[in-house]
This record gives structure tokens, sequence and C-alpha cells, in this order.
């Protein structure tokens, strides 16, 4: 009904939080998101369920919120920040805190029956314990204070790599495929370090753990069979049930993996195998460009999600045309839009299909023009409307700035035209992450500490995943523009974990993947022609084998003469290309086939 109560929900503000001092309230914090199944239960319930009737569009509890608490309600895609501090192990998340944002209390979803008991116990506490939960809440903040001072140095490389691989080994579900006996993620980075271990050793058993599971993943009901895209993980240990949602960083992260593996398999004289898992990369970028791409003359992007709907997703291909897709999140976000480039760059050269490289190239335009401030400060995401978009408050945030920065210098690597702007752009973004996001420890924050922030979030955390992943862009920019300072910087990043990293377990590969290669020199091949097109079919040639750590310097003649002098790389025959290690390089190379077989 109209005049029905509703929870009058706040955005996450300082007016908010200077509210709840002012009524001396609790703040009820409700972090959801628009793809998220349970969240929309919680909040309008299942028809015909007794149980799950939805907690906020109960009048009474409505009304009970009101009345005692500040709510404030957070998106998580559009806030990664608060989410980092405050979920509670899943979507939707349902928070307590003081007016100062300390954890009063927590859990995930719940029930009408459970809120109901729930709220006036939080009320108690706080009107008649307050002084007891501060005290708690002091002597935490102090026993989580990151170190101020300069950690050691890079951990060893082999140490972390096989601390993590036996941790994968001895949790691997030898009937099933991934990793343990319960509910299954996707976990690229495991199975990425996965193939490094097995083209480091060439072990057969590394092979067919990832095949195994990206097969699984890509044939059962963790897989959208009938119009493509991977769900976003399966509820089963057997991946045949699973949460409905379809996520773009999901599938940003999986192509190329999944392209990369077939590669592997192939090799391995597995050819069913190979086949199995290219058809799923096909499909995949079918569903991509069908269903979440926008591509016309204002922008170029990928869609964040595709909302969860059991009932769709079982119908058949018939039955669905007669039925209105689920909700798709046509926000861009940076980050993920910014691993979809890469993806697509990468996944071009292996399937041999250019024009995803194209479609690549427009995207990173889009991402340039929307989401880089000046400074290189990024946008986190921006909202489409009938005017234009319009951004966020969040920006400058770590996984942002790291996301961009890599494929701005994989677009380098693979677009000769390109090579110059996109290494320029790169080195704009991680300034101003050293500049705004490097801690006195060497690791980095998250998130700037000004009004981006908007002071509320009084803790600065240190991700391991984020500060990871910026590293890697910081080798590549060593590299690429070699400054050595940029690879310092990235090993001092890498070391601030090196005790931390194995509390982490499995969900560590990602650490390891950097610190290998933050140890290690890359593959390095320059490419040296007179013509854009030259370099464009050599770049193609040179990214074809799979290679753990590699860069890829494409040199005109004409725009690099400077450096094809300081490198003294002969310039009689071109186009030629010269494979290196640190300071020793291979004789001249002038056929571009020669590169395919792999460094």
């Amino acid at each position: 009904m109209a005049n029905e109560m509703r929870v009058q929900w706040r955005e996450w503000s300082d007016e908010a939080f200077a509210e709840a001092k002012a009524q001396d309230k609790p703040i009820l914090l409700g972090i959801s998101a628009v793809w998220c199944h349970w969240c929309h239960v919680m909040d309008r319930g299942i028809p015909g369920d007794p149980i799950h009737t939805g907690v906020y569009s109960d009048p009474q509890i409505a009304a009970y919120i009101n009345e005692h608490f500040i709510p404030i309600r957070v998106d998580n895609d559009q806030r990664p920040d608060i989410n980092a501090r405050y979920n509670m192990g899943g979507w939707p998340t349902t928070c307590f805190l003081t007016p100062d944002g300390e954890v009063i209390y927590g859990a995930t979803y719940l029930a009408p029956a459970q809120m109901r008991q729930l709220l006036p116990r939080v009320v108690e506490v706080w009107r008649n314990e307050r002084e007891e939960v501060l005290a708690h809440l002091r002597a935490h903040a102090q026993a989580v204070e990151p170190p101020a001072a300069p950690v050691g140095a890079l951990p060893d490389a082999e140490t972390v790599l096989n601390a993590v691989l036996t941790v994968i080994t001895r949790n691997y579900d030898r009937r099933n495929g991934g990793l343990g006996g319960g509910q299954k993620f996707p976990m690229s980075e495991v199975w990425s370090l996965l193939l490094l271990q097995h083209h480091r050793s060439g072990e057969a058993a590394w092979l067919d753990m990832i095949a195994q599971t990206l097969i699984a993943m890509g044939t059962r009901g963790m897989y959208d069979r009938v119009a493509g895209g991977w769900f976003r993980y399966s509820t089963t240990p057997d991946w045949s049930v699973p949460h409905f949602e379809k996520m773009l960083e999901d599938h940003a992260r999986l192509l190329p993996l999944y392209a990369r593996a077939a590669q592997h398999c192939q090799q391995a004289g597995k050819t069913a195998e190979a086949e199995t898992l290219l058809g799923v990369v096909q499909s995949a970028l079918a569903y991509l460009q069908s269903t979440l791409l926008r591509d016309d003359a204002e922008a170029t992007y990928f869609a964040g999600s595709q909302d969860a709907d059991e009932h769709y997703y079982m119908l058949s291909r018939v039955e669905r045309a007669q039925h209105t897709p689920p909700f798709v999140d046509w926000r861009l976000y940076a980050d993920w839009n910014a691993l979809m480039v890469s993806a697509l760059l990468e996944v071009s050269v292996v399937l041999g299909q250019p024009e995803l490289e194209m479609l690549a190239q427009r995207v990173w335009h889009t991402l340039v023009r929307l989401c880089v401030q000046e400074d290189g400060c990024v946008v986190h995401s921006l909202i489409p409307s009938e005017t234009g978009f319009q951004p966020a408050r969040l920006r400058g945030m770590l996984g942002d700035q790291a996301a961009l920065a890599k494929a701005s210098l994989d677009l380098a690597q693979h677009v000769p035209a390109l090579r110059a702007e996109a290494l320029q752009l790169a080195e704009r973004v991680v300034r101003f992450a050293v500049q705004h996001l490097r801690a006195p420890n060497g690791g980095f924050y998250d998130t700037p500490a000004d009004e981006n922030c908007q002071g509320l979030l009084r803790v600065r955390i240190q991700p391991m995943a984020d500060n990871s992943a910026f590293a890697e862009a910081l080798l590549g920019l060593s590299f690429l523009r070699e400054e050595p300072r940029w690879r310092e910087i990235a090993q001092q990043a890498l070391a601030v974990f090196a005790e931390e990293y194995r509390r982490y377990r499995e969900h560590a590969a990602g650490y390891a993947l950097a610190v290998w290669r933050a140890a290690n020199l890359p593959d390095e091949i320059a490419l040296v022609a007179d013509s854009d097109e030259a370099l464009a079919a050599w770049a193609r040639a040179a990214h074809t084998p799979y290679a753990p750590w590699r860069c890829v310097h494409l040199l005109h003649t004409a725009r690099d003469a400077h450096i094809i002098a300081a490198r003294g790389y002969p310039t009689q025959r071109l186009p030629v290309a010269f494979r290196c290690k640190g300071t020793t390089c291979s004789a001249p190379i002038f056929e571009p086939s020669t590169l395919t077989t792999g460094v």
C-alpha cells in the first residue's frame, strides 16, 4: 500500500553519522548488491514462503528500525571500500555500528523472526552496556594496527610458491575438481598458479587438476549452457547447483585462464579437453557481447553483472524467450572493465580473433575518457543516465588504479599505435597511487586518506590481493619503462605480507604469482619495425605462446629511434626481433613464426 511503512535508508555520508551522534542512536548498516538473491529476499521476501516474508518490507520491523536506529544502505559494487571493512561473510551483510563506525554486532541474512529478536537486544546493549562495548572496540583497534616502519625483504619466491601449492594440493577435490568439499568458487588465480607450475615443471598432474576443474566449471550447473556465461559459484561440491548471478569480474578472470589452459592441453595431446575449453571461451564471449556489452558512439563498456533468477535460468532457450531476462546492472565499473581489456587482448591472440583486440581498444578509450582524472586518479564507477554518465563518489581505489594500469601496459604491448599513450597513462595512474596510497611500511592502502574516503573509514587497510595486483602493474611498468625504482616499490609492497600470506592459504595464489614475478626477470621480446602494421603482426606472434612473465617492446624506427640506438639493435633488415633476459639478447630473428614456439 502507498502509506505502508518502509525503512528510511540513508546514504553512507557524514550527515548520516552526524545524525546518529546527535540522536545517540546506533547505525544499522545494510550491505547489498543488485545481483544478490538473498538481498532481494531480505528486502521483499519470497512469495508464499511463511519464513522468508521480507525483513525491510515488514511495517513493524521498519517502524522499529526508523525509531531506534539510523539505517544506512550501501551497494557492495559501488562501495567496495566499505564492504571490505564491514562485510560479515556474505551478502546481504547486516551490521550494527556505533555512531563512530565501530562494529557492535554483525551477521549476513536474517529472517524476520531473527531480526525481531535482534533489534531490541542491540538497543539494550547500546543503552546499558555501552562502556564495555566501547572498551572492547578500542582494544581491538589497537591490536589490528599495521606496522608503521618499513618491513624486510621480499620473501623467497620458491618458499612462497611451494607453501601455497602444498595447500592447494591437500585441499584439491580429486573427484569433482576444485578445492574443498563444500561450495565451490572459480578461484581463477589458483589455476593460474598451477599453469605456471605446469609450465615450469612439465608435470602432467598440475595440468590434470586444471583441466578437470575448468571443464567441470564450464560444462555443469555453474555454467549457463543455454545463453553462455559462468554463474558466480556452485553451492554443491560437484558444480551442479549454482548461485545464479553472473559477474563481469569472474568472466574477465576466467576467459584468459581457459584460453591458456586450452593451449596447454593441446600441447600435451589432450585434444578433446582443449576443444571443450575453447568452446566454453567462445560461448562466454558470445554471452558477454550479446548481454553485457554496450558499444555505441557514446561509450563502449561491459555491464557489471546480471541478476540471479533461478526460475529463469532453469528454462530452455525457447521458454526464456517468453520471459523478461534478469536485470542487468549497466553501471560502468572501472576495475572490472579494465580486467576485460586485458582479457580481450590475451584471448584475441590465442583465438586468432583481431576483432576482440579492437573491442579492447574501444573499452580502454572509454575508461580513459570517463574514469581517469587529470592527476591519474581513477573514478570507481559511473551511472548511465539520459544526459551521459554520472560519476560515483568513490575514486582513487587501489584496485581500480592497479587494473587500469595493468590494462594500459597490456595495450602498450599489443597495439603499436597506442604504445606511447598507453604507457603514459599507466605511469600517471601508478604515480597517483604511489603518492596517495603508499603506507609507511611500504605497502599500499586501499583508498586515499582524503574526502574520497569521506572521513568515516578510520581504519586504513592494506588488502593483500590489491597490493599483489598493483605490484604486478609496477613490475610491468618497471621493465617497459626501464625504471628499476618501480620494481623496488613492488618488492617492498609484497614484502609487507611475507608472513601474513600463510593464513590466506589457497587465497594467497595471486600473491604467490606476484612474488614469483617480482623475484625473476621477465622474458623480454623487442620488436623493431618501420610500420605499425608490421609491429602488430609480430606482436601477435610474440604473444601467442603462453609465458608466465613476459614484456614485449614494440619499437617503431621513427618514434623510438633513441631507444633502438641506446640498445644497439641493428636495423639494416626490418622487421627484426630479439629475445632478451636481463642484459643478454638473442641473435636477430627475422621470421615471426619463430616467436610462436615460445621462449
